[in-house]
């Protein structure tokens, strides 16, 4: 058969340069595995989820009298947070060429599961 005009052509390569500013954060990755939501029905994002305490592998997650009991787990790969800056480079030096510039905010390396409801004190 024939091939589209587009199937003879390689996929357009691009570089992205990840930069961190100053010694990266680490970061710990929350694994809810039950329903979270705002008393008033609010987004969840920007919110703040409660405290959270690490002893050991024991973890919590305190907001007002809700407490979740968890534990810590290490990731078998790290994973980095970044953030698109819409800005953008010569790539080495090419000005054909560019680099999107990514903010890397932070490194996971653990993760807090949670898979319980939480626990009410009063």
């Amino acid at each position: 058969g024939r091939r589209s005009p587009g199937a003879l052509r390689r996929p357009r390569a691009m570089a992205v340069l990840v930069r961190f500013e100053g010694k990266p954060a680490e970061l710990i990755l929350l694994e809810i595995q039950s329903m979270a939501i705002m008393e008033d029905g609010s987004p969840l994002a920007g919110q703040f989820l409660g405290l959270l305490q690490a002893k050991g592998n024991a973890v919590t997650l305190t907001n007002g009298p809700r407490t979740l009991y968890g534990k810590l787990q290490d990731l078998p790969k790290p994973l980095v947070l970044m953030e698109r800056t819409g800005r953008e480079e010569p790539f080495r030096g090419d000005k054909v060429r560019k680099s999107f510039i990514l903010k890397a905010h932070g490194v996971v390396r653990r993760k807090a599961i949670f898979n319980q409801r939480p626990q009410l004190s009063v």
